[in-house]
């Protein structure tokens, strides 16, 4: 009997952290479905995407590993979703440990280690010291002009 794996997620700025845990997942069974947290859905659970929900959804409709993309629009859908795409194995990275042991009455529920030292924050936070360098060499260099067109 096949193993259909289901996963969540928001895969934003897709990276290689992404491409390793969706390797992994699709290792746990012979199909694998991810669903990808709305635009509308973040913003309830307080984040913002760089990428749209539209473009996300298909990159990872692209990935050889992936063989469904679903949106994921609420926290309550997991159980739905469960029983709807006939899932065997609930799985999401281990930064979640713990947090979906009550899909167990329906699954299996795994935990899988993330990529050290990757992560779509760590990428965000990068491009925002990037951005707070950039203004202020900006900043640096309209002073210096300033005090050139000054003493003229």
């Amino acid at each position: 009997m096949p193993k259909r794996v289901i996963t969540y997620g928001t895969f934003d700025l897709f990276h290689i952290g992404h491409v390793r845990l969706l390797q992994r997942l699709a290792s746990l069974g012979d199909h694998l479905t991810v669903c990808v947290s709305t635009d509308e859905f973040n913003a309830v659970k307080g984040k913002k995407s760089v990428i749209p929900y539209e473009q996300r959804a298909e990159i990872l409709s692209a990935c050889r590993y992936v063989d469904a993309v679903l949106p994921e629009s609420d926290w309550a859908q997991k159980r739905t979703d469960i029983v709807e795409q006939k899932i065997d194995i609930f799985a999401m990275g281990n930064d979640w440990s713990g947090k979906f042991d009550d899909l167990k009455d329906l699954c299996e529920v795994v935990y899988l280690p993330r990529t050290d030292d990757v992560s779509t924050t760590s990428l965000k936070a990068y491009m925002d010291a990037l951005r707070t360098e950039q203004i202020g060499e900006i900043k640096h260099l309209i002073e210096t002009l300033n005090n050139k067109a000054a003493s003229l």
